[in-house]
């Protein structure tokens, strides 16, 4: 994931699976979210991405190859 922003609230990626189970929850500060990687250690699918910035939420549909 790549994110630009201008607040320094934390940033919350989270994780699930198409059946709507957890796979990675994480906090991290703006200043080291430029390039994270998620999902590497997971199999071939479809993933749904919640990425949560104070008030702001945005979520994304992920398919992994």
């Amino acid at each position: 994931l790549s994110l630009s922003t201008s607040s320094e609230d934390k940033v919350s990626v989270v994780v699930y699976d198409m059946t709507g189970r957890l796979i990675e929850r994480r906090e991290v500060r703006p200043s080291d979210m430029m390039e994270q990687q998620i999902g590497d250690r997971q199999p071939s699918g479809v993933y749904n991405v919640v990425v949560t910035q104070g008030e702001e939420v945005k979520t994304l549909r992920v398919i992994k190859r």
